[in-house]
């Protein structure tokens, strides 16, 4: 057992090998009842000493299909999951839980597309990284209609006239509980580098676009996702985003916010997809326009994609909405079913990710040192593993997005996959870089591959070697950035 002191009370952790871990610490008060749809509250205070060695209970929300690939990567977990709408906890994993300890401390904010995910799946695990001197936090945060409606009455009962956005509140909290507490566990509060993937990436953008957090985290890292450059445009503005609030409320039969708060919370994020808005409070205006401006928080920054971004999202339909006639561009060229097949797959990927990380880079590379990378390994996924097959007609899902987590955070074993020694070797190398990232700020080291700052095309390489190059299909980038959005 090993004990550390939180402003609501001491927890007891335990050891795990080299590192220490304390699981599922409330940082706020339960979001139930008359607390569902408000801005999240600091934590009870509880006497005596309360146990760390379970995870919390994970947001409501549904799960992807058994059959999918993002399942198989993301959520087939050992450990059985239990939902609640009890759900804001976090988790910590520390090398040395000594209060002088003063180490480098990483905040991981799953993906999901704001519908899935929560701080206890195995692909996130602390460890790995934790044993690299960091001290690892992940957290819960309200997902689906729990997480981002909008509604009139909800701004009516707040003093700033704001609705929408709990999910994002909810990391703001996390953060400032990290920035009271972290110190207990051996983390430096002014060390803190704000990280995750997919939609926790976007959230990490917008809270560089917000100042709700700025004094909260020193540097970022965003895979696979971004909050600017977004293929269905800027964020909704608070008064569609009031009208669609209302809309989704007609179908449970009453409007009034008082009648939703008596639903189940099952009930609720089943039917729904909600995400970000500008909602007066965390986002006072688009992100893109702080970022146009340059008016977004100035820390140093580590973002990137995958190969095969689009293989999991792509359809023959896609090709509907290319930005140029089908066939008349070789950006997108479609002159028989294979190469359609593929343009409509890198259409769906380079818009929903790729151009929108690029974006985020280029955006922010004049207001801190902003470094890009760019991942083409494919994991190997075991033979006779049953996945429905890609919606584009490819074989394959290649590097489809999220293939580069277990990478990334070196947490390949949690995956019972015929990994190689080049799987491992590329993992080791991923994992030490953005550790000495978190720590620095910067991603080189004598150690690991020169890293060059991005200025418009550079990038770093990881995937049979790790090597410096160049950001593929630069002209589609900034064809993409001239469209008019949505796309």
């Amino acid at each position: 057992m090993i004990r550390a002191r939180t402003s609501a009370g001491r927890v007891v952790g335990e050891r795990d090998g080299e590192v220490a871990v304390f699981r599922g610490i409330p940082f706020a008060e339960p979001p139930v009842g008359e607390l569902r749809w408000r801005p999240p509250r600091p934590a009870a205070r509880w006497d005596g000493e309360r146990w760390a060695y379970d995870f919390g209970p994970a947001p409501l929300q549904p799960q992807p299909p058994r059959d999918s690939i993002m399942y198989q990567t993301n959520f087939a977990d050992r450990r059985a999951l239990v939902m609640s709408e009890d759900c804001l906890y976090l988790n910590v994993w520390t090398p040395d839980p000594a209060r002088a300890a003063g180490l480098p401390v990483m905040v991981w904010i799953h993906g999901g597309g704001n519908r899935y995910g929560h701080g206890g799946q195995e692909i996130h695990n602390g460890h790995a990284m934790s044993r690299r001197g960091l001290v690892v936090v992940t957290l819960n945060h309200r997902l689906g209609s729990l997480g981002f409606l909008a509604h009139p009455d909800l701004a009516a009962e707040d003093d700033r006239g704001a609705s929408g956005n709990y999910g994002l509140l909810d990391i703001v909290a996390a953060l400032t509980w990290v920035r009271e507490n972290i110190a207990a566990f051996g983390g430096d509060p002014d060390r803190v580098t704000l990280a995750g993937n997919s939609a926790g990436a976007a959230h990490i953008c917008h809270l560089m676009a917000s100042r709700a957090a700025r004094p909260l985290f020193r540097a970022a890292v965003g895979q696979s996702a971004s909050g600017v450059g977004r293929a269905e445009g800027p964020l909704v503005e608070q008064d569609d985003a009031l009208k669609q609030g209302l809309r989704w409320a007609e179908a449970f039969g009453d409007r009034d916010i008082g009648g939703l708060r008596r639903l189940d919370g099952v009930e609720l994020v089943l039917r729904d997809h909600f995400g970000p808005v500008v909602d007066g409070r965390v986002l006072t205006e688009a992100s893109d326009e702080v970022f146009d401006a340059g008016r977004q928080h100035a820390v140093p920054l580590l973002v990137g994609s995958n190969t095969d971004e689009g293989s999991v999202y792509a359809t023959p339909d896609a090709l509907r909405r290319l930005p140029v006639e089908p066939g008349t561009d070789e950006l997108y060229p479609v002159r028989d079913l294979e190469e359609a097949r593929r343009t409509a797959r890198r259409f769906t990927g380079e818009s929903r990710f790729t151009h929108p990380v690029w974006r985020w880079a280029m955006a922010h590379r004049e207001t801190a040192p902003t470094w890009l990378y760019h991942f083409t390994r494919t994991p190997p996924l075991p033979p006779g593993l049953e996945l429905t097959p890609p919606r584009d007609g490819l074989p394959d899902y290649g590097v489809f997005h999220t293939a580069e987590l277990p990478y990334a955070l070196d947490n390949l074993d949690r995956r019972p996959w015929p990994w190689s020694e080049t799987d491992r070797e590329l993992a080791r190398t991923m994992a030490d870089t953005w550790a000495r990232f978190v720590e620095t700020g910067d991603p080189n080291d004598g150690a690991l591959p020169v890293w060059p700052v991005f200025t418009s095309s550079e990038a770093m390489v990881f995937g049979e070697t790790v090597r410096t190059g160049q950001v593929e299909r630069l002209d589609a980038m900034r064809l993409l950035a001239r469209c008019p959005r949505p796309l």
